[in-house]
């Protein structure tokens, strides 16, 4: 093969390498952007000691221009009224899953969602310790 011919397949191949992973970003955006609802529940209260458990709905929503990227408005249900708790902007991972950095009042937490059909699980960590606080079980709404 000639040095140009060399050069030219390899510009191919990084190009479709490139497409592939873009629409696999959009197909794996495609799976979690929707509406979900489920809990939030505590698990390590000594390590989050003001931690509640909490009813939520996760509103995702697609990043413009970032097929890798989408973003989650959590709120919480309390007394029968939705209340926002925030928003992140979650990134696809290698390995599927969706993960976001949040600094809070009472510190910074890694979060990570899975989604599994119909289901998304995930947790919260408090950093730098790593240690889980919360888990999520969420289910779309349909």
């Amino acid at each position: 093969m000639t040095r140009r011919r060399v050069i030219a397949f390899g510009l191919a191949l990084a190009l479709a390498a490139t497409t592939a992973t873009a629409a696999d970003d959009d197909s794996a955006r495609k799976k979690i952007v929707g509406t979900w609802r489920g809990t939030s529940t505590c698990v390590d209260l000594q390590a989050a000691p003001a931690c509640k458990d909490e009813r939520v709905i996760y509103e995702i929503t697609a990043v413009a221009g970032a097929a890798d990227r989408v973003s989650v408005q959590a709120d919480k249900i309390v007394g029968g009224e939705r209340g926002t708790m925030g928003v992140m902007e979650f990134r696809l991972q290698a390995d599927g899953s969706w993960t976001s950095e949040f600094q809070g009042p009472r510190g910074r937490s890694a979060w990570r969602l899975v989604v599994d059909g119909e289901r998304m699980s995930g947790t919260a960590a408090l950093l730098p310790s790593n240690a889980v606080i919360r888990k999520i079980e969420l289910t779309r709404e349909k």
